[in-house]
């Protein structure tokens, strides 16, 4: 009983924040001044209202929506599309989709200065970071939320925060806090008259009295709910509610009133298209058909939760199915499959934490952890030795009155040196950049979920292949961070890393080739570490090669006519820089890790009496009928020294 308590809280608890925190509506402020801006507003309440039946078509509209609202020049209308989606995407548990497009809807927001929608969507990115077990993260955000709907003396959204925040005590097992904070929440909502947001406080009420082993109490508090939700007709939340009557029923020994709500629950999850949650629906129905000795049937339901456990990686989930069934195949006497699933059970609920706690990653995290204490030590060490500097040509001044010719080459020398140390320390501030750009905790977690995933299947041999090639290209990174130049064999073999462990993010085949002109020895000849990653980077997450099915990166190196430089040239087959910057909000905007690499191509050319060349270009300016970006950069030729 205590497994089925707690697998009501994950499954029933969850999706009841999602819809206290105000989610999207095209914004009632909007000041449509044109009848493009009209249409886009009706297509973004058809994209709401899909949400009920397919989350799938409410995305679709909803990015056609987008599409219109990046041709205009109104900043609200473009933040409304941004927060339809990522609204859309958190109901569907896309969780990395819904916090991208949050993000571009609260840049939007700040450029009109809506405050409200700011605090919304905050609210709304703490239950992401909730429902992805990140509870600290998710705290901040709903404070920070809160402080917000404070200023503005928006009780609606206080209350709904107050209630987020209940529910996060709630599964960290502070139940007195978080009954204090329902509170809260349904004293404000019963002055406001809010009935729909009272079934949020209902349900989560009955979530909590279920833990506390007080099934009627719970069971009380759920069908009250469904009566609320009955008046609004929210099919996504009579659901939730539905699943939730369905566990009470089973745990006050009703099994077939139970196999009623649950059967209604399954059809309407269905009509959802909502993947992330039929393994809650298909856990209990299991366990009810087996309380009426219909095995058959159990049988096939706890198959079916395992079976949509793995296909939408719900690890928590699946540790319960694995559990549920072990303890039936023991009841029908199969224990030598009872004991696999129950082993199954123990090594998906190690599995995460004996991820982390692999030693070369821990070896891998310490190294990252003193290579940042460094840089901080040094970039400390700079910015004094500047300041220090800069106070000792302002004295100089005074002196200059006296002895002009003398003191006037002192500060020429003093200028020289407060430059190149400047010039330095924007290295060094740089190359901290690059590292926190290569190593940034999406990439690592995707990487390491993949990694997971083939423990799971128990194929020890790909896992342990990716976790070296991570610790590989994580080494590289550090290491190569601290030298101006390395070979180009290592460049190119890091490169080379980093688009293979990328390629696990997509879903179809990236394909790239490398050609290196044979008179390069690859040993001998240096080039500045890490500078060609960012365009591909462009070319994978800008050029929209994860929707292309024929995806290519080519990747070409060769000496120049005279034999003074090395050449580069990265093309791809992606949408072209032009498409690309008209999918941005702002036409002018660069993304960070080309900045950075700009950044230094410029500093070496004022270090260096040799330059780097550097060009961009849209395939399709040259011939219509290709289309992709192609980046070539010259390197003054560098020779290692024997």
């Amino acid at each position: 009983m205590k497994h089925l308590i707690l697998l009501s809280l994950i499954y029933c608890l969850l999706p009841s924040k999602l819809l206290s925190s105000n989610f999207s509506k095209p914004d009632a402020t909007l000041k449509v001044q044109s009848q493009s801006e009209i249409q886009i507003t009706q297509i973004l309440n058809k994209a709401e209202g899909l949400r009920d039946s397919s989350y799938n078509e409410s995305i679709k509209v909803g990015k056609q929506a987008l599409v219109l609202a990046l041709e205009t020049n109104n900043s609200n209308i473009l933040a409304s599309a941004y927060k339809s989606l990522g609204g859309t995407y958190l109901l569907q548990g896309i969780f990395d989709s819904s916090e991208y497009y949050y993000r571009e809807a609260i840049a939007q927001y700040k450029i009109v200065g809506d405050s409200l929608n700011i605090g919304k969507i905050t609210g709304n990115i703490g239950i992401l970071y909730r429902r992805t077990r990140k509870f600290n993260e998710a705290l901040k955000q709903y404070y920070e939320a809160l402080n917000i709907y404070k200023a503005v003396d928006y009780k609606d959204g206080t209350a709904s925060v107050y209630l987020n925040i209940g529910g996060l005590h709630q599964t960290l097992g502070d139940f007195d806090r978080a009954l204090d904070f329902y509170k809260y929440a349904q004293q404000i909502y019963e002055k406001l008259g809010n009935r729909k947001k009272l079934i949020n406080i209902f349900i989560n009420m009955g979530s909590l009295y279920s833990e506390l082993k007080n099934p009627d109490q719970a069971l009380s508090y759920r069908l009250r709910a469904l009566d609320l939700n009955e008046e609004t007709g929210n099919t996504q939340l009579k659901s939730t509610i539905l699943l939730n009557i369905g566990e009470s029923y089973f745990a006050t020994n009703q099994p077939v009133k139970a196999l009623g709500y649950l059967d209604q629950c399954e059809k309407l999850r269905i009509q959802l298209n909502d993947h992330w949650g039929m393994s809650k629906v298909f856990i209990l129905k299991a366990l009810a058909y087996e309380k009426i000795n219909k095995n058959i049937k159990a049988e096939a339901y706890f198959k079916k939760s395992i079976q949509a456990c793995i296909e939408n990686q719900l690890f928590d989930d699946l540790k319960e199915s694995y559990f549920f069934y072990s303890q039936f195949l023991e009841k029908r006497n199969h224990p030598k499959e009872a004991i696999n699933y129950l082993k199954k059970y123990h090594f998906i609920n190690d599995s995460l934490i004996a991820v982390f706690q692999n030693k070369a990653v821990k070896e891998l995290t310490a190294k990252y952890e003193s290579e940042q204490k460094e840089k901080e030590l040094e970039l400390l060490t700079q910015k004094s030795q500047i300041q220090n500097l800069e106070i000792g040509k302002k004295n100089s001044w005074i002196i200059i009155l006296i002895i002009a010719m003398i003191l006037g080459a002192v500060a020429i020398m003093v200028s020289l040196r407060i430059n190149r140390l400047r010039a330095d320390h924007k290295i060094l501030n740089l190359r901290q950049k690059v590292l926190l750009t290569q190593m940034n905790p999406h990439f690592l977690f995707n990487s390491l979920t993949a990694i997971q995933s083939f423990i799971l299947d128990k194929k020890n041999e790909e896992a342990n292949n990716y976790l070296s090639r991570l610790a590989s290209l994580v080494r590289g990174i550090l290491e190569n961070s601290r030298e101006e130049f390395v070979p180009l064999r290592t460049e190119l073999n890091t490169l080379k890393d980093y688009i293979g462990l990328q390629k696990l993010r997509f879903e179809n085949e990236i394909n790239y080739s490398f050609e290196i002109d044979q008179n390069i020895d690859q040993d001998q000849v240096l080039v500045p570490p890490m500078l060609a990653q960012p365009f591909v980077e462009n070319a994978l997450i800008h050029g929209m090669l994860r929707n292309n099915p024929h995806a290519k990166i080519q990747v070409k190196v060769s000496l120049s006519k005279n034999m003074d430089s090395v050449q580069f040239q990265i093309k791809d087959n992606g949408i072209g820089i032009n498409e690309a910057k008209k999918s941005r909000t702002n036409t002018n905007h660069k993304s960070i890790a080309t900045s950075i690499a700009l950044d230094r191509v410029k500093i070496y050319n004022f270090k260096s009496a040799k330059k780097m060349n550097f060009g961009i270009s849209d395939l399709k300016n040259n011939d219509p009928n290709q289309s992709g970006t192609q980046i070539t950069y010259s390197i003054p030729l560098h020779i290692c020294e024997s």
